[in-house]
């Protein structure tokens, strides 16, 4: 494609937090390539909140439209600022018609979707034997966009900013929990915003943070996003002990996520967001999977254990178990036992108390 005299880039964020998290290899390497050109981030506003603080970008635009309008606000605002060319990161025709409407110079992004006659710039979707779109990780899928663009993306690492109040936030919630800088601190993060065929057992996640206290001496944070607020309560409900700190009956923030996990020994969660904030803080993870397929959020991360079981169901990609209650609902899940959780943190903590390479995020 060639650099283009790009004085004004637009970078359309993806939806999911683990997405944007994913998407960091290619938003780091756009500002090295466009060192001299303004970039500013479009996005929903949990996509923004995970890129606050960052040097990456000169602005945020908050996306708050829906299929159903005020859309043409947000293309006045994209009209008014005239860029030369606009990135889209999310596969959807939605945010193609925006960016038409909105005036970009280019508009590019994956040919899919039914949004192919909206872009001036189409980057070939990756497809299999069968021409149906092939299963790549994520990351991969996002520097794909770069080497269209002639941006060189050699480094998969993801990384996060983390601004000084969020860290001193953490460190005050800290210090009023209690929490000693001599004992691992470990987060279990049960819920899953995309649906309940990701989630362990509220009572398994319980008795894993019970063993950890037990046998390790670990502070417990009970981690849960705004609308999840209801399984971390049934895991604090089924705990024995008690949890250093909790989000049951509180809310919390991205922001406060990933200063919680930058000071934490390990995290323990399901297929989420959680997860590659995690990776991009440098702290060990547990990921247990169910219905989804490990392969198309790889990470390679060193510090990730992953958990699973092999059942011929899965993955179906599915929000919700779609077979009958009986014996192989949610068998994914549910042959996921503790032991084989707890194998996985027992390592991950062991390695912990060697002596670090975290970064200094």
């Amino acid at each position: 494609m060639g650099e283009g005299p790009f004085e004004r880039i637009l970078v359309w964020l993806p939806n999911w937090v683990g997405d944007v998290v994913m998407a960091t290899p290619l938003l780091r390497a756009l500002r090295g390539g466009f060192g001299s050109a303004r970039i500013d981030y479009v996005g929903r506003p949990a996509a923004l909140e995970v890129m606050a603080g960052t040097e990456w970008a000169d602005g945020m635009i908050p996306d708050r439209t829906s299929w159903l309008g005020d859309w043409a606000s947000l293309a006045r605002r994209l009209r008014a600022e005239r860029y030369n060319l606009a990135v889209l990161l999310p596969n959807s025709l939605r945010t193609a018609l925006i960016a038409a409407w909105g005036r970009a110079e280019r508009i590019l992004g994956y040919d899919r979707d039914w949004r192919g006659r909206w872009l001036t710039d189409k980057v070939e979707t990756p497809r299999d034997d069968r021409r149906r779109p092939k299963v790549v990780p994520q990351i991969d899928y996002y520097i794909g966009i770069g080497e269209f663009l002639g941006v060189p993306c050699d480094d998969r690492a993801m990384s996060l900013p983390l601004r000084p109040e969020d860290r001193a936030a953490a460190d005050a919630e800290l210090r009023a929990a209690g929490v000693e800088a001599g004992r691992p601190l470990v987060m279990v993060n049960p819920g899953a915003s995309y649906g309940s065929s990701k989630m362990w057992m509220p009572e398994r996640y319980a008795g894993v943070a019970d063993a950890l206290i037990e046998s390790r001496g670990a502070q417990v944070i009970v981690h849960a996003a705004p609308s999840e607020r209801g399984v971390a309560g049934r895991v604090v409900g089924a705990m024995a002990r008690k949890p250093a700190m909790h989000f049951a009956d509180r809310d919390s923030t991205i922001g406060l996520l990933k200063a919680l996990l930058a000071r934490s020994s390990l995290l323990i969660t399901n297929d989420t967001g959680a997860r590659h904030v995690a990776a991009a803080m440098d702290t060990p993870v547990v990921t247990l999977f169910g219905s989804t397929d490990p392969e198309r959020t790889r990470l390679d991360y060193a510090r990730e254990r992953i958990v699973r079981v092999d059942v011929p169901c899965s993955p179906c990609q599915r929000k919700r178990c779609p077979l009958p209650r009986g014996p192989g609902h949610h068998e994914c899940m549910t042959t996921i036992t503790s032991e084989m959780v707890l194998q996985a943190a027992s390592e991950l903590l062991d390695l912990a108390a060697a002596p670090s390479h975290r970064s200094s995020t």
